[in-house]
């Protein structure tokens, strides 16, 4: 978590602090009589993020109970473990999840500076960045955007007193029903919507159900709503009259213009009708990273933070990796988006890429979670990618990208792939794009990796 503590300002959480939430929330109890001999500072169920003074949560899990880690939590520094069994330097509860959810709903009882929650198809991890710089707020950490995360992000500011300052989280759904759970955790005065696109179909079926899985999010907010104009134009119409839209645009503000140039990209934004252009140097590339910051510009606006103070805020504010992410080596310029991919995140990149000086090169992988929409997105990214001079397709959904073009290649993985990886251009600019699951960021790291000799050109 940015901007944690070293030393608890809020309450304690101790065996009191959590026998009493356990009481009041679930009509459950603390088991047993071990005490642990300090209080926690933080919470975590996952050993790898587990930091000195955190209480280790023990969840069961669909193949291995989070108890098998107990010690290696403890080895980390855990403050002590909080499972549904017995530990010698455990607390016994009857269900650590809703143990850690019960937690994480007492804290946001007790915040009393705005939530603000953000969700869509694509860029709402880079939207999160955006705003909590401009409002100077807490954010959750990457893109930890489940119940137990988001559950720990309440309990850890709680225990550092930082009520007071805004909140931005992250929140992420793949299953119909689940906009509802987060957002009776969270329960969010603000509310944003970066897009509405096709993406985890698997699990909400089609477009219209993302729609509506979305505007949830919109629908329980308490104070304000705002949305990008891919997810405000796709709204239901009572829930559009009281949701802000922005959009690059121009057809009515708040709006703004993207300008790319080699000082850098710039978002050139009007807040208000007849507003003087407030300029603001990006902290990346591409049109979607310049209306992230103009709604980031518009929420600020509204909390009251000061319009060039909020700009200062974008221009330095820390993106997250491999979400278009600029590497120069020698005479390349590498685009690491390999974090993930939808058809209209991939459309976004290859306009980013033609931006970029050419010759331009793509390796492109599989877009994952489409179901029976697979197929004909694939087939209308082929035709997006048309023009990419040079073209490697990485999994077996992308193999129709480049079929019957000449020069193209396609690897039915990412380890077929890396064996070739010498061959890939090293002038002009080169896209790396594909669903998580495809681990195109090896690719990437290979690529870095790679000894460019002064000169060196193919």
């Amino acid at each position: 978590m940015k901007g944690r503590a070293t030393v608890a300002q809020g309450p304690r959480l101790d065996i009191h602090t959590l026998r009493h939430v356990l009481r009041t929330r679930l009509g459950a109890d603390v088991h047993g009589d071990v005490e642990p001999a300090s209080a926690a500072t933080g919470v975590a169920f996952h050993t790898g993020r587990v930091r000195p003074g955190d209480a280790f949560f023990a969840l069961p899990g669909e193949r291995v109970h989070g108890f098998a880690f107990a010690d290696e939590a403890l080895a980390r520094g855990a403050a002590y473990v909080v499972a549904d069994r017995p530990h010698p330097r455990g607390v016994v509860v009857d269900d650590p999840a809703a143990a850690l959810l019960a937690l994480g709903h007492e804290a946001r009882a007790a915040w009393r500076a705005p939530i603000v929650g953000v969700s869509g198809s694509m860029g709402k991890t880079t939207m999160k960045a955006l705003l909590a710089a401009a409002l100077g707020a807490r954010s959750s950490e990457g893109n930890r955007n489940t119940p137990f995360a988001l559950a720990g992000t309440l309990v850890e500011g709680w225990l550092e007193g930082d009520t007071e300052r805004p909140l931005v989280l992250e929140l992420g759904i793949d299953h119909t029903g689940e906009m509802d759970r987060l957002t009776t955790l969270v329960r969010p005065t603000h509310a944003l919507l970066t897009t509405i696109d096709a993406a985890h179909l698997d699990g909400l079926g089609d477009l219209a159900g993302v729609t509506r899985e979305k505007s949830r999010l919109l629908e329980a907010a308490t104070a304000a709503r705002y949305a990008g104009a891919g997810a405000w134009d796709r709204l239901e119409r009572t829930l559009s009259a009281r949701t802000v839209r922005y959009a690059l645009d121009g057809t009515e503000a708040p709006t703004g213009r993207y300008v790319a140039g080699d000082g850098g990209s710039v978002l050139e934004a009007r807040l208000a009708p007849g507003d003087d252009v407030l300029r603001v140097p990006l902290p990346g590339l591409g049109r979607a990273l310049a209306e992230h910051a103009l709604g980031a510009l518009v929420l600020a606006r509204d909390l009251g933070v000061p319009l060039p103070l909020a700009a200062r805020r974008i221009a330095s504010a820390r993106l997250e990796g491999r979400r278009l992410q600029a590497h120069r080596i020698g005479r390349l310029t590498l685009l690491d988006d390999s974090y993930n991919a939808n058809l209209a995140s991939m459309r976004l990149a290859l306009d980013v890429l033609r931006d970029l000086p050419s010759p331009h090169a793509a390796v492109l992988g599989d877009m994952r979670e489409l179901g029976s929409e697979a197929e004909r997105h694939h087939a209308l990214l082929a035709e997006a990618c048309a023009d990419v001079a040079t073209l490697w397709t990485v999994g077996p959904q992308s193999a129709a990208l480049g079929a019957g073009r000449a020069g193209a290649r396609h690897y039915r993985d990412v380890d077929a792939a890396l064996a070739d990886v010498a061959d890939l251009p090293r002038v002009g600019t080169l896209l790396v794009k594909g669903s998580r699951s495809i681990e195109l960021d090896r690719l990437v790291d290979a690529l870095l990796a790679r000894t460019v000799a002064a000169g060196d050109a193919r």
